[in-house]
């Protein structure tokens, strides 16, 4: 049976999303943690003791963080939404580990036949199932791994893939110097809509560092994306569409060894930290400002903001973060430790 094009348009969506997004599950794109989303996207080398960091960098290990359990809201644009669940824990034997649980949910969509007859109505929704490990090398030096499954349900389509990514974390006996390294997305989609694909996933290699200061409430973070690609700008339609045109030869040509591609692979952040309670969170994303900013107004496209702030034995966390300039996408969390409700009740 036919359909109208609002189907069709939905699989062009997803198949663009595929190209530039760097998978069919583009999805796993978007941060999962608001203290992420807050920092710019990702900062694999800047721990700010969120769990849901973990999804970023499997290394991250916080003996604090046994038994910590965290939700989050984030609304992505229009009806576009995210919510989540992870839950941590130190094992004797294995180390630290944490799972987490995404459900992306893009909408309810209305079905039509070829003749504009009511079908009926069907939902397109992705989800991300996550396990990690981390353990200690040394005093500083920490390395884990997650195994992630994801899932995508589109009207009759399915597709399923499997992943695993890699994790280091480096910290300074004081405390002051981090750094950390990521290699994303080892893995393959098994299923693709059609029920007949196996193509291996798009690796990304992912650097970082971050400097906290003694005598100030202040760190900086700066993340290298991508490490394994250069070209950059080279998915970038507006970039395609306005090659260099050679006056005598009148061929179209473009170089890729430029400032604009370097660009493209670098988010930045800072975090003003005056107690442990609260925290504000800055950062900026140099390749969503460059591909998704209009020249003419571009806003503050590519900025991300947040804060942190505990209150009793509840962690609160708010990040907006702007990819277009027609609207903000909205990020919100909740954490506790299951610890202190135990202690809470043993007192009583």
């Amino acid at each position: 049976m036919k359909h109208l094009l609002l189907i069709f348009s939905l699989l062009a969506v997803l198949h663009s999303a595929a190209q530039n997004g760097n998978s069919a599950f583009a999805f796993t794109q978007v941060p999962i943690s608001v203290v992420s989303a807050a920092l710019g996207g990702s900062q694999v080398a800047t721990w700010r003791g969120d769990i849901n960091q973990v999804s970023d960098n499997p290394a991250f290990i916080d003996s604090a963080m046994h038994q910590a359990v965290s939700l989050n809201y984030l609304n992505y644009l229009t009806t576009i939404n995210q919510a989540s669940l992870a839950y941590s824990r130190m094992f004797d034997s294995l180390g630290f580990g944490s799972a987490y649980l995404r459900y992306f949910d893009y909408g309810t969509f209305q079905e039509y036949d070829e003749l504009g007859n009511e079908l009926g109505e069907f939902k397109a929704v992705d989800y991300e199932v996550g396990i990690s490990f981390g353990r200690r090398l040394n005093d500083h030096i920490t390395y884990g791994a997650t195994l992630k499954n994801v899932f995508s349900s589109m009207y009759q389509n399915f597709a399923y893939g499997a992943a695993i990514d890699l994790g280091a974390f480096y910290q300074s006996a004081d405390g002051n110097f981090s750094s950390g390294l990521t290699i994303d997305n080892i893995g393959m989609e098994f299923i693709d809509y059609t029920g007949r694909s196996n193509e291996f996933f798009p690796i990304r290699v992912n650097a970082a560092i971050s400097k906290k200061f003694d005598k100030a409430p202040i760190m900086f973070g700066l993340q290298y994306n991508d490490l394994q690609k250069w070209d950059l700008a080279g998915s970038d339609g507006d970039v395609l569409a306005n090659p260099t045109i050679d006056p005598v030869k009148g061929e179209a040509s473009r170089s890729t060894l430029t400032l604009d591609n370097f660009a493209r692979h670098l988010s930045a952040s800072v975090a003003l930290i005056p107690s442990e309670n609260f925290n504000l969170m800055l950062g900026y994303n140099f390749r969503r400002r460059l591909e998704l900013a209009i020249s003419e107004r571009p806003g503050l496209v590519g900025f991300s903001f947040g804060a942190n702030i505990k209150v009793k034995r509840f962690g609160i966390q708010y990040a907006i973060t702007n990819y277009h300039l027609s609207g903000t996408s909205n990020h919100f969390g909740i954490t506790t430790n299951l610890n202190e409700w135990y202690s809470k009740k043993s007192l009583n």
